[in-house]
């Protein structure tokens, strides 16, 4: 079987930085080489992009990677595609990561082309695209695949998301701060982690991506709420660093803000396989990911938080069951296992 992939145009491949979209191309695309049925996998992602030198890994570079999100994301899709769809010819199948579905295109032109598409958010689409035969839509969580399965009124497979488990070391002696690790925007709720450190007499640190972001005036607010002492601020970070966040961080909190739904939520993962709990709103993949009571707790309101931390449940959780929840459901090897089964259906 040989698989194309085709990344987001905004953002390179590269393990060693933040990612979300990338990180999850770059391990399924490395995870998927790895299969004596799979003969090559390309992929078509921005320009600097890193990925292992394996051989049966192919990279095809695009455009330049966006330093600002304030641009057309269609129309740098659109260039991306020019560039990428010369290349399709003599793949089995094409898995499309674009926010648009671009690629649907190449089955106008190619009625028998196999393509699927994976969502990285909830789905905005105002139709299905102008093709055949089924369209193939994959979703990361339960929540996902059922919100684009009842707006476009088409089954869609959920296959979770998976990581690299090696690069995140199992610790099981914890410290004393607890963790907000997300991209720095409203969404995520930053400023709802601040208050609940202040109403529960906690310390925390946040680390995210506070430069690719829809509103800096968000991000100076959140650095003007921390003191430098019980909240601490650090922004962007490297991918060590935050590793290290995640192995000494008392437990990870995850506030995602009704009405956003957090669509898988990579940091459950890797905060969970370095043993380290999480605590979160109930919304989207993080009710798939955190075993509530076990690998963390999944919540309905802040004051439930806030009451997880003034009475200390978090230290009754186990940090191995944490690791193994991950190394079991949502390491890499798994995700690739479920879309190489999945592609085969395709291909039947």
């Amino acid at each position: 079987m040989k698989i194309f992939i085709v990344s987001s145009a905004e953002k390179a491949i590269d393990f060693r930085k933040y990612g979300g979209t990338e990180l999850v191309v770059g391990d399924l695309a490395v995870a998927l080489s790895g299969f004596d049925e799979v003969e090559e996998v390309a992929v078509a992602c921005c320009k600097g992009s890193r990925l292992p030198q394996i051989p049966k890994l192919r990279i095809i570079e695009t455009v330049e990677e966006s330093s600002d999100v304030h641009h057309d994301w269609i129309a740098k899709e659109e260039r991306a595609y020019d560039i990428d769809e010369k290349y399709f010819n003599g793949y089995d199948v094409i898995i499309d990561n674009t926010v648009s579905g671009v690629t649907y295109d190449y089955r106008m032109a190619h009625p028998d082309a196999k393509v699927c598409h994976v969502f990285h958010g909830t789905c905005d689409w105002g139709r299905v695209p102008h093709i055949r035969s089924d369209p193939y839509f994959i979703a990361a969580s339960r929540a996902q695949a059922m919100n684009i399965s009842n707006r476009m009124r088409i089954p869609c497979r959920c296959i979770p998301h998976g990581i690299n488990t090696e690069l995140y070391p199992f610790k099981a002696e914890k410290g004393e701060r607890y963790l907000s690790v997300n991209r720095i925007c409203s969404e995520k709720g930053i400023l709802e982690f601040i208050q609940l450190m202040e109403d529960s007499n906690a310390c925390g640190d946040i680390c995210g991506e506070d430069r690719f972001v829809i509103s800096p005036d968000y991000v100076a607010e959140v650095k003007s709420r921390c003191d430098g002492s019980s909240v601490r601020y650090y922004g962007t970070i490297s991918f060590e660093d935050k590793v290290k966040f995640f192995q000494n961080a008392k437990a990870v909190i995850s506030l995602p803000m009704f009405p956003f739904m957090e669509i898988f939520g990579l940091h459950a993962s890797e905060a969970m396989c370095c043993g380290t709990p999480v605590i979160a709103l109930r919304s989207g993949g993080l009710t798939d990911q955190i075993k509530d009571g076990v690998t963390g707790f999944l919540c309905d309101t802040l004051n439930e938080i806030r009451e997880i931390i003034v009475t200390d449940k978090v230290s009754d959780i186990d940090p191995h069951e944490c690791r193994r929840r991950v190394e079991e459901r949502f390491s890499r090897e798994v995700m690739a296992k479920s879309y190489l089964s999945y592609l085969k259906e395709i291909l039947k």
